[in-house]
């Protein structure tokens, strides 16, 4: 710990509940970029696909927090704009 760092404070339910809800938006924008490039159909799969991939990424925000979050929204800063 450096010495201008504050020392952790015990995350709360609410503050678990918002990194999930957070990271599962950023998973599911994350899921839709193929929408952009090809329009695949509505299979058993690819839903499964997409929805592993928002719980996947909720779980991981809300166990890792901000150091999951950060670099998931440079990916995304990132991407260049689609028009």
């Amino acid at each position: 710990m450096t010495p201008n760092e504050k020392p952790s404070e015990p995350r709360t339910l609410t503050d678990f509940a918002y990194q999930f809800l957070l990271g599962a938006l950023l998973g599911f924008v994350v899921s839709l970029l193929p929408l952009a490039v090809v329009r695949p159909a509505l299979t058993t799969g690819n839903i499964t696909a997409v929805v592993i991939i928002v719980a996947l990424c909720g779980t991981l925000s809300a166990l890792f927090g901000k150091r999951f979050l950060k670099p998931m929204m440079n990916f995304l800063e990132s991407l260049p704009p689609i028009a």
